[in-house]
């Protein structure tokens, strides 16, 4: 009996400081999310933060592409590549997912379908208007975009660090889809410093958009969107040529589960390319380059149409 009573009492102090250390954090990660509110400038027609607004780059040629950012990020999460795309003929939509560039509680009411939803929007209305359209998807932009070429005929598709799972690290010690769950009931929202923004080279830390508090629920609506990506049914039904670049150093989307959903697609024209040198954000680290010839290279079918359409029809692309 006395033991009983020891371990309830050992149980009870235990809930107490959790939920003591819990409503602490909660009070912090407040605080943090008020001061983000006022600190970052907004568009003065909307509430959209500056630079994360979703922009048209127009192209001179007939054939388009749409950017679809990762989780919590911006089309900043592109570098230039949109505008590289465009110097070669191609109207470039970089679009903003719902939830981001806001406020982090509309993140947490965000659900993914919501999120796939868009995409696929996005997708139909470029298509309405450009004969060919290529889908380019980065970390949780690369399962909406799988999402996307799995529920509809897409002409080609490039995915970078594309996210299928969290990346484990040793101090996580259980996967960090396991704390999620477990601790998202007591914790809506974590503070995010830049050491989580996942680039090696460090001055790219500051030109990156990222909300600096999270919500744990929007973090879960990602890991479900994770499971049901790499769902082999899901991953069978596309069938464009798919390019696929992922570094064996990326600390946020698991490169083995990138690596695993590449041999389950569908496409027949597909090919994986590994960096070496990047962390997950590719575009801004020591493989930017190569990364973004490789794409220009993979892209070359749907750009040298809308090159030789322009060449064809230089008043129509004048005016």
């Amino acid at each position: 009996m006395r033991r009983v009573r020891r371990l309830l009492y050992h149980g009870f102090l235990f809930i107490l400081i959790l939920c003591t250390t819990g409503c602490a954090y909660n009070l912090y990660a407040n605080r943090r999310m008020n001061q983000e509110v006022v600190r970052l400038p907004r568009n003065p027609n909307s509430v959209v933060i500056r630079g994360t607004e979703a922009v048209t780059l127009p192209g001179q040629g007939p054939n388009a592409a749409l950017l679809v950012h990762g989780f919590v990020g911006s089309r900043i999460d592109y570098n230039d590549l949109g505008e590289i795309l465009q110097a070669r003929g191609l109207t470039v939509r970089l679009m903003r997912l719902p939830g981001h560039g806001t406020f982090p509680v509309d993140h947490a009411t965000t659900t993914r379908e919501e999120l796939i939803r868009s995409v696929q929007e996005e997708y139909l209305a470029l298509k309405h208007s450009h004969p060919q359209v290529a889908l380019v998807g980065f970390s949780m932009g690369g399962a909406l975009s799988i999402q996307t070429a799995a529920s509809m005929p897409v002409d080609r598709m490039v995915l970078i660090a594309p996210y299928f799972g969290v990346t484990h690290r040793w101090y996580y010690i259980l996967p960090a889809e396991f704390w999620n769950g477990m601790l998202s009931w007591m914790i809506p929202y974590v503070v995010k410093s830049n050491a989580f923004t996942c680039v090696n080279i460090e001055e790219a830390k500051e030109k990156l958009f990222s909300y600096k508090v999270i919500s744990t629920r929007g973090a879960g609506e990602l890991i479900r969107l994770g499971k049901e990506t790499r769902d082999p049914a899901i991953l069978a039904r596309v069938t464009c040529p798919v390019l696929v670049l992922h570094s064996h150093g990326d600390q946020a989307a698991s490169p083995s589960r990138s690596e695993e959903a590449f041999e389950m697609l569908g496409s027949k024209d597909k090919r994986f390319v590994w960096y070496e040198r990047s962390n997950h954000h590719i575009l801004w680290d020591y493989d930017r380059e190569a990364a973004k010839q490789e794409i220009v290279d993979f892209l070359k079918p749907v750009w040298d149409q809308s090159t030789e359409a322009s060449e064809r029809n230089p008043e129509s692309s004048n005016g």
